[in-house]
């Protein structure tokens, strides 16, 4: 799902259940950034939230929405075992149908990407090809904020939607029953983030990895 908000545009809501609040000095840093700026573009990942529509479009920018995990959870992106495959294999995620299907952004380039904890809940084989279309679509000198979990379960890691404040503090809402899929390394965040002119890691007392990027 890819939805384009401006002023005189708004949502559905972002999700409802638990509700914490955390710390983040990645999201100060675009903060920072959107502050000074003027008129930019903002990709945000998660569900439709009208906290982050008005927030954004009050600074002045354009948002964008898309909620893969989402749709990555539907079986129509699964498909049949090659023939030569093993007896009991399972079916595979159509990872080339999939990125065709949802990497297109309608053809738009961003200057601000928030791509929060996403990567952890997909399909491990969509990743790469999610971050090789995100340095494609991210303009020169744009700004990429991502999340990575340190573990794949206990408190923490339930799949939330990351609403923003205007401090360096974001308010995490529960936003549906989808797992982590996979652990990702600092030698595999830096490989997804190849050619960006600079990289600044963080890590937050929940075991969380933010990376604040460059293009």
């Amino acid at each position: 799902m890819f939805d384009k908000f401006k002023k005189d545009k708004a949502g559905g809501e972002a999700g409802s259940g638990e509700r914490s609040q955390r710390h983040s000095r990645g999201w100060k840093d675009i903060l920072d950034h959107l502050k000074v700026s003027d008129g930019l573009r903002v990709l945000d990942f998660g569900a439709t939230s009208p906290a982050n529509i008005n927030y954004l479009t009050a600074l002045g920018h354009s948002v964008y929405m898309a909620n893969i995990v989402q749709d990555a959870a539907k079986p129509e992106w699964l498909k049949a075992p090659d023939t030569d495959a093993p007896k009991g294999a399972k079916p595979e995620f159509d990872t080339e149908r999939f990125a065709t299907g949802n990497f297109d952004f309608s053809q738009r380039d961003f200057d601000i990407i928030l791509l929060w904890d996403t990567a952890n809940y997909l399909p491990p084989s969509v990743v790469p090809a999610l971050f090789d279309r995100l340095s494609q679509v991210l303009r020169p000198d744009g700004r990429l904020l991502a999340f990575f979990h340190g573990k794949a379960d206990g408190p923490g890691t339930a799949f939330s939607r990351y609403q923003l404040t205007d401090s360096d503090s974001l308010i995490v809402l529960s936003s549906g029953n989808y797992p982590v899929q996979a652990l990702y390394q600092t030698r595999q965040i830096e490989k997804f983030l190849q050619g960006y002119s600079s990289t600044r890691f963080f890590l937050g007392k929940d075991n969380v990895r933010e990376v604040s990027a460059v293009r």
